[in-house]
């Protein structure tokens, strides 16, 4: 071969790696926004959760965990 097609079949390697790494980054790219897009979800759902609890009297958030209490039972 000769150093013109050297050079040209070098570039196109070149090419083909960058193509490839770019795939490689948008796969990426989509992996994190989905995985983003569920931890905005699960925080939302937990300020949700922690509003309600809130909402709820603390008089009445004591009776519910004394009467939670009270049933539980120990196993040997």
């Amino acid at each position: 071969m000769d150093i013109k097609q050297d050079n040209i079949e070098r570039i196109q390697t070149q090419i083909d790696m960058i193509r490839q790494e770019s795939r490689t980054l948008s796969y990426r790219i989509e992996r994190m926004m989905d995985q983003r897009k569920a931890l905005s979800e699960e925080k939302n759902r937990l300020k949700d959760r922690l509003e309600a609890v809130n909402a709820i009297p603390t008089k009445e958030l004591i009776e519910g965990t004394n009467e939670a209490l009270s049933s539980l039972s120990i196993r040997v």
